[in-house]
């Protein structure tokens, strides 16, 4: 099971566990949930914006004075989760379309859970939902599927065979799968890549074999990409740079939104390349090294050149042995 689908059913356990045993110190509640006092006080912070509606009473609160003082947990304001919940239309109808949004990724067991919370909105909803939503992603190997839910679910390392468009080639590479999404009806599989040492997007219709390996998935210090506002948005205002790519940076073009504009028989591929700001296209230029020349603009290609020669200069010096006076 992932991190975050452990932390969600725990926190639904916590607060009816918190409403019978109003008092407790937090260190015995680590113990019965199997995790660390700091994890616990990350649930109960998270909880704090949980509730049926966005003020004080409607909201689940904590006693945070008897909490950081004395270790010890009360739990107010929680009672709304002892009776139904009761949605609006409009909820219900959104639910529906997440749920089947949800089902178009789902496989396994996971069908069956989705199907039954299926039935019994649209029985609630009504005609309220009529004619139906359809959601339709691309078709990718059932077996494929299995597999990376297989892995997601027991927290295992996959074993990926990869074909990329961009290269017309196939490559094989060990990942730490973290989550599937989807994006513009297509499936994809958010990683850790061993290969890249870094987070990357695989599409599953570009999985041509998926192998659960025997051995534990790890977790690794990087911060998922915000898919809030989609894959690749892009506006009028969104700062982009004129740039060269080199073969080892054709990867980019799957993973960020890069418009083509030549490619040339020496390999080297002419594009824009978007970014969230100017910083982040520096530090990406930057962490691609000799595989990326930025052409325009010129402000950029200024920065990056002086970054590197301030990063090479920090190697010399360290590398110069001091004279002793």
């Amino acid at each position: 099971m992932s991190r975050s689908r452990q932390q969600v059913v725990r926190m639904l356990a916590l607060v009816p566990y918190l409403q019978g045993n109003d008092g407790v110190p937090v260190n015995e509640v680590a113990a019965e949930f199997g995790v660390s006092p700091k994890v616990i006080r990350d649930d109960l912070r998270l909880l704090m914006y949980t509730g049926t509606g966005e003020y004080a009473g409607e909201l689940i609160d904590f006693d945070l004075t008897a909490l950081e003082r004395d270790g010890i947990v009360h739990i107010r304001d929680a009672e709304f989760m002892t009776r139904p919940l009761r949605i609006s239309a409009r909820e219900g109808v959104a639910l529906i379309v997440a749920l089947r949004t949800l089902r178009a990724s789902a496989s396994g067991l996971e069908l069956t859970v989705i199907d039954s919370a299926l039935a019994k909105l649209e029985s609630a909803v009504g005609d309220t939902v009529s004619p139906q939503v359809d959601v339709v992603l691309d078709e990718v190997d059932p077996a494929i599927h299995e597999t990376i839910v297989e892995a997601l679910t027991g927290a295992k390392r996959l074993e990926l065979t990869y074909a990329t468009a961009s290269r017309d080639e196939q490559s094989v590479r060990d990942v730490d799968p973290r989550r599937l999404i989807t994006e513009q009806g297509k499936l994809y599989l958010e990683a850790w890549c061993l290969k890249a040492e870094d987070l990357r997007f695989f599409r599953l219709d570009r999985i041509v074999s998926a192998r659960v390996l025997p051995v534990d998935a790890q977790e690794h210090d990087a911060q998922p990409r915000d898919l809030s506002d989609g894959f690749f948005t892009v506006g009028e205002q969104t700062p982009f740079a004129l740039v060269d790519l080199h073969p080892r940076a054709h990867w980019l073009t799957e993973y960020y939104q890069v418009d083509l504009l030549e490619q040339r028989d020496d390999g080297v591929w002419r594009a824009k390349l978007y970014g969230a700001d100017w910083s982040w296209l520096r530090r990406l230029v930057l962490r691609n090294a000799g595989s990326i020349t930025v052409i325009s603009p010129e402000h950029l290609r200024t920065q990056v050149v002086d970054d590197a020669r301030l990063a090479l200069a920090a190697y010399d010096d360290s590398a110069t042995p001091h004279k002793e006076s």
